[in-house]
């Protein structure tokens, strides 16, 4: 060891320590550019080892890259995609069942694992009593990790802060939305734009509008209030740039359940802070909004698709009830377990007559666009019941997870929670993709912190009156 650094026994024997470590690490990054070389997929898969070995160690570190993977919509494989979230909800299954066998369960009576397992269940049936495809197969697959991703989220959640998520949630769909929305502003407003997280970021920003906003009702603090207030304003913006009509109206009637449910909580904690913030924000917004669509035409591309819906040649909604009404044609010829999960995309092979339908051509290949007349048609009525079972109580713990917190911590976090499953249930029945796509993390990830902090209010009170 050189002379210059002797007098640092602590440093000189963390060099010499470290030797074997410098060796290791150079003799594991090489064979990466042989592997790269011949298949860059297995290259890259060897260089990640490492990290995905701490990841499956470190579920909450995990649980947070699900949130943040689900905002790339990068496909790692093909002809079969894989996607970051994909990869990362694996790990994330994988560190629960190995927590499962180590510690056990953490869970007491969870009562939303029995309808969605029935609801795994009835796909099962759907699958090999009614038609056993590719897409079926692929589709259940997808359920199956879903599924994973929610027990695991509800697992951990004595383990986490579920507040801290929300907001890794909030700040992953800011950075995406500062993306897109520089992308739409450089296009004039006239181009849909999503930044890296594809066609599902409508969703993806209006859930972060939502719970932007519980955070700003809820908000003591002048210089958090700012803070949010810069958030809801670039997701905001982000949602607008996607023009996604859907997400738009949900986060509408979702920010006017937000202010009913806050201002009816007040009168039962006595706080009127959460009343000024909204009156304070209520103003804000209609005078952005006045300003923005008086003296620019940053909005001109949104209300065109808008106006565009009610077009007969190609309007959204002549679309939606094209594909609802195939929806429903399926059910009535397979009205028990449907025609197969995940085979929607092929209805004409179930409803022939669609073919002739003279906006056939805009639809062929498309998802219901609902996910509850998606579930009726591709798992039949036994499937519809126990999705609709699974919402209400994901509806229900959410409430009582709300009305029964105490602390203006757990206030803010059930409040969340309790619109996301409002919003994520109420979209289903018009539109919706949380059984698909990177938004299906969402739900996954967001009912299984509603499963799992049922269980840790320890008594009613300050949300309200109780369930």
């Amino acid at each position: 060891m050189s002379a210059r650094i002797s007098h640092i026994p602590f440093y000189e024997k963390l060099v010499v320590a470290d030797y074997w470590l410098y060796l290791a690490g150079i003799t594991y990054a090489v064979p990466i550019f042989l592997f790269y070389s011949w298949r860059p997929i297995a290259g890259i898969a060897y260089a990640v080892f490492p990290l995905a070995i701490l990841l499956v160690v470190h579920a909450p570190t995990t649980l947070a890259a699900v949130i943040i993977a689900s905002f790339l919509f990068i496909p790692l494989t093909q002809p079969i995609v894989l996607l970051p979230a994909d990869a990362m909800a694996l790990l994330l299954i994988l560190a629960y069942i190995i927590d499962l066998l180590v510690r056990g369960s953490s869970l007491r009576r969870n009562l939303l694992v029995r309808p969605y397992l029935v609801y795994i269940l009835v796909m099962v049936v759907s699958i090999l009593l009614e038609n056993f495809t590719f897409l079926s197969v692929r589709y259940f697959a997808r359920q199956l990790v879903l599924f994973g991703t929610f027990m695991a989220a509800a697992h951990f959640v004595p383990r986490i802060r579920i507040r801290n998520y929300l907001i890794i949630f909030v700040i992953a769909a800011g950075f995406n939305g500062f993306i897109s929305l520089s992308q739409f502003l450089a296009s004039g407003g006239w181009m849909r734009t999503f930044g890296l997280a594809g066609l599902g970021f409508g969703d993806h920003a209006m859930l972060a509008v939502l719970i932007s906003t519980v955070c700003y009702v809820w908000s003591r603090d002048l210089r958090m209030r700012w803070l949010w207030t810069l958030a809801i304003v670039c997701v905001l913006g982000a949602l607008i740039a996607t023009q996604t009509r859907a997400s738009m109206i949900t986060a509408g009637w979702g920010l006017m359940v937000i202010v009913i449910t806050s201002w009816m909580t007040t009168r039962h904690t006595g706080d009127r802070g959460p009343r000024k913030n909204l009156l304070h924000a209520g103003l804000s917004f209609l005078l952005i909004i006045s300003l923005l669509i008086a003296f620019t035409p940053i909005f001109s591309g949104v209300m065109y698709r808008f106006g565009r819906m009610g077009l007969q040649a190609t309007g959204t909604i002549l679309e939606r009830m094209t594909l609802w009404k195939a929806a429903l044609t399926a059910f009535t010829e397979n009205p028990f377990f449907g025609i197969g999960i995940g085979n929607y995309p092929m209805i004409y092979n179930w409803v022939p007559e669609i073919r002739f339908d003279h906006i056939y051509y805009l639809v062929t290949g498309l998802s219901p666009h609902a996910i509850s007349l998606g579930s009726l048609a591709e798992t039949g009525i036994f499937g519809f019941i126990s999705l609709s079972v699974f919402y209400f109580y994901a509806i229900r713990t959410a409430r009582r997870n709300f009305y029964n917190a105490e602390s203006r911590y757990d206030i803010v976090t059930t409040h969340a929670l309790y619109i996301i499953a409002l919003v994520i249930v109420g979209s289903s029945i018009y539109a919706g993709s949380w059984f698909w796509g990177n938004n299906s993390y969402h739900m996954a990830i967001f009912f299984g912190f509603i499963a799992g902090y049922r269980n840790r209010i320890p008594a009613p009170v300050a949300g309200g009156t109780g369930g």
